[in-house]
C-alpha cells in the first residue's frame, strides 16, 4: 500500500510539473520530436539498407560497392543534422521551462510569508536553487531528449522486425518488458535516497554559509576545529547518501548489460535455427541483428531514464513543497490601496505569539498621531521591534488591530502599506551594490539631487572619501563599510523615500556621538512633516520625543514625555538613571 500511494504520489507530481513547466514550452519540444522521428526514420533505413547489401553481397550484386554507400551516406546527412537539432530544441525548452520555475520560487519565497523565510536557514533554499534545480534540468532534458528519441528508434526497429519476421519479434517484446520491472524498483529506491540526499544538501550548505558569514567570530573565539568538525561532518555525510544514490543507480546498466547479452543469446540460437530453416534470408537475419543493435542503447537509455527521473521527482518534491505552502500573511481578496498616509498610527490591544514561544505582545495599546516624534523603550525582550513587524505585516496579530491613517493594515493591499512606511534597522543591511544604488532603492526614480539631500541628512559626508566615491562597492551585506557608515546609508535611503512613517529600529546605535547629534538634527527637522517611531536605549535619542511609551512584557507600563515620565519616578526613570550612572 505504501509503495502504490508513492507511485499515485508521483504520477501526480510528474502531471503536474509536465502541465505547469514543460506544457508551456511545447512547440520546442514538436520540434524536437520531429528531429527525433527524422532520426527514427534513418534507424530504419539502416537496417534495411544493410540487409540488402547482405543479400547483395552473397549474390554478388554489384549494388553493394556504389548504392549501398551512396544510401548509407544519405542517411548520415540527414541524421546528424537532427540529432543537433533535436538536442538544441529539447535544450532551448527545458531551459526556458526552468527559468520559469526558478522565478516562481523565488517569487514565491521572497513574496512569501517572512515567518517562512526566518524558519529554515537560508543555506536550506539556496540549495534548492543550486542542486534541486540541477536534478530536475537534467531529469527534464533526459525526458525530452531520449523519450522521444529511444521510444521513436525502438519502435523503428520493432517495426522493421515485424516485418521481416513477426515471430522472433513477438519473442522479443515479450521476453524485454518482464526484465524491466527490476529496473523500475531500482528507480524507486534511487527516488528515496535521492531525495534525503537533497534535504542534507541544503543542510550542508546552511553550515558552510554560516562558518562564511561568521568568519570574524569563529576567527575571535578560535572556533576554526569547531567549524571544521561540523563542515567535515556534513561533507561525510553528503558523500554517504550521495554513494546510496550511485549505487542505486549503478546497478542498472549492470543489469541492462545481463538482460541484452541473454536476449542477443537467445536471439541467435533462435534467429540461427529460422535462418538454418529457409524461414528468412542471411541478409534478413543481419538486419534484424543490425536493428537490435541500433535499439539497444535505446533500451538502455530508457532503463537509466527511469533513475533519473526519479532523482529529478525528489528534487520537484521539495520545490512543490515550497509552491503548494499555505501563505498566512497575504492580501485579502479585494484589499484597497491607500494613498498617501498622515502618518497616524494605532495599536489597539493587539496580541501576538512566534511560533511555538510565550506571547510577544498582551493587549499593547499606543497611538503615534501624524507629524509626531514617538519612541519606544524598554527591556530587551519587551516586543518593541514586533511592533514594527506587525505594522509592516511580516506577521499577522492574533488579536486586536493595527491600524494606519485609521485603516487595519490586514484590510489594506501590502504594497500600499510599506510604500507609506520606511524602515532603518539596528543591523543594517546594504545590497551587493554601489552606494548611489542602495541609497536609490528607497525611492526608485529618485534624482540624483534628491540622493544627495537624503545622504547629507543622514551625516554620510564620508562618501567623497571612500575609492570610487558615490560609486563605491558596498560589498555583500555592506562589509566593505563600517558599522556606522552601513546605518547612515541605510538612514539615507529610508529619507529618501519620503514616506510619511519612519521606523527606526536603534537606528543610531553604531554611530559616534557626533555624527548621531548631526541625525538628531536631521530628524528634528521632521518634526510635523513625518511620523517617526524610534526604538531606543540612548536617551540623546529619546529625550526629544513628543511622547513615550514603555514596554515591558508585551504591553506598555508608562507613557508621557521624558519631563512627565522622569517626574513619575517609574521605569524610564530608573533606566534613565542607570544610563547616566
Amino acid at each position: 500500500m505504501p509503495d502504490a500511494r508513492g507511485a499515485s504520489r508521483q504520477k501526480r507530481l510528474s502531471s503536474r510539473f509536465v502541465r505547469d513547466w514543460l506544457k508551456p514550452q511545447l512547440g520546442w519540444f514538436a520540434l524536437g520530436t520531429l528531429f527525433a522521428a527524422l532520426m527514427a526514420t534513418c534507424a530504419f533505413g539502416y537496417s534495411y539498407i544493410i540487409s540488402l547489401a547482405t543479400d547483395w553481397l552473397k549474390d554478388g550484386d554489384l549494388r553493394v560497392m556504389w548504392l549501398a554507400p551512396i544510401v548509407i551516406v544519405a542517411l548520415v546527412l540527414v541524421r546528424a543534422p537532427a540529432m543537433y537539432g533535436q538536442t538544441q530544441a529539447n535544450n532551448h525548452g527545458v531551459q526556458k521551462a526552468v527559468v520559469k520555475l526558478q522565478e516562481a520560487l523565488f517569487a514565491r519565497l521572497i513574496g512569501g510569508d517572512f515567518a517562512r523565510l526566518q524558519v529554515k536557514a537560508s543555506g536550506e533554499y539556496v540549495s534548492q536553487f543550486a542542486n534541486d534545480m540541477v536534478l530536475i534540468r537534467e531529469a527534464a532534458l533526459r525526458v525530452a531528449t531520449n523519450l522521444a528519441k529511444s521510444t521513436l528508434t525502438i519502435l523503428a526497429a520493432v517495426a522493421y522486425m515485424l516485418m521481416t519476421d513477426w515471430l522472433l519479434t513477438v519473442v522479443l517484446l515479450v521476453v524485454y518488458p518482464i526484465a524491466f520491472m527490476p529496473v523500475i524498483q531500482l528507480g524507486n529506491r534511487v527516488r528515496k535516497s535521492s531525495q534525503r540526499a537533497q534535504e542534507q544538501a541544503g543542510e550542508l550548505t546552511a553550515v558552510l554559509n554560516e562558518a562564511f558569514q561568521g568568519a570574524r567570530t569563529v576567527k575571535a573565539f578560535g572556533l576554526e576545529a569547531y567549524q571544521n568538525a561540523r563542515a567535515s561532518a556534513g561533507f561525510v555525510e553528503r558523500a554517504r547518501l550521495y554513494m546510496k544514490v550511485l549505487r542505486a543507480k549503478a546497478m542498472v546498466d549492470p543489469f541492462l548489460e545481463v538482460v541484452g547479452g541473454l536476449a542477443l543469446a537467445g536471439l541467435f540460437a533462435f534467429a540461427g535455427w529460422r535462418a538454418l530453416a529457409g524461414d528468412i534470408t542471411v541478409g534478413e537475419l543481419v538486419g534484424i541483428i543490425a536493428a537490435i543493435g541500433i535499439a539497444s542503447p535505446e533500451v538502455r537509455a530508457l532503463g537509466t531514464l527511469n533513475a533519473v527521473v526519479n532523482e529529478g521527482l525528489a528534487a520537484a518534491t521539495r520545490i512543490y513543497a515550497v509552491l503548494d505552502e499555505p501563505q498566512g500573511v497575504a492580501d485579502k481578496p479585494g484589499a484597497k490601496a491607500i494613498g498617501r498616509a498622515t502618518g497616524r498610527v494605532q495599536f489597539e490591544t493587539v496580541r501576538f505569539s512566534y511560533p511555538g514561544a510565550d506571547p510577544a505582545l498582551k493587549g499593547l495599546a499606543l497611538e503615534a498621531l501624524p507629524g509626531q516624534t514617538v519612541a519606544v523603550v524598554g527591556p530587551s525582550g519587551a516586543g518593541k521591534s514586533t511592533l514594527f513587524s506587525l505594522l509592516m505585516r511580516l506577521y499577522e496579530a492574533s488579536d486586536g488591530a493595527v491600524r494606519i491613517d485609521g485603516h487595519d493594515v490586514r484590510d489594506v493591499s501590502m504594497a500600499s502599506l510599506r510604500a507609506n512606511l520606511a524602515l532603518v534597522s539596528q543591523d543594517a543591511f546594504l545590497f551587493d551594490t554601489t552606494i548611489l544604488e542602495n541609497i536609490a532603492l528607497g525611492r526608485p526614480g529618485a534624482t540624483e539631487a534628491q540622493i544627495r539631500i537624503a545622504a547629507e541628512a543622514a551625516a554620510c559626508d564620508f562618501i567623497p572619501a571612500l575609492p570610487g566615491g558615490w560609486n563605491a562597492p558596498v560589498g555583500e551585506g555592506g562589509r566593505n563599510l563600517s558599522g556606522g557608515q552601513r546605518q547612515r546609508i541605510a538612514l539615507a535611503r529610508a529619507l529618501v523615500s519620503d514616506a510619511p512613517v519612519l521606523l527606526l529600529d536603534e537606528a543610531t546605535s553604531a554611530l559616534d556621538s557626533e555624527s548621531e547629534a548631526r541625525i538628531q538634527q536631521a530628524l528634528a527637522g521632521l518634526a510635523g512633516k513625518r511620523t517617526v517611531i524610534v526604538i531606543a536605549h540612548r536617551l540623546a535619542t529619546v529625550r526629544r520625543a513628543d511622547r513615550i511609551f514603555v514596554m515591558d512584557s508585551g504591553a506598555v507600563a508608562e507613557a508621557g514625555s521624558h519631563d512627565d515620565l522622569m517626574a513619575l519616578g517609574g521605569a524610564y526613570a530608573r533606566m534613565v538613571q542607570h544610563q547616566l550612572t
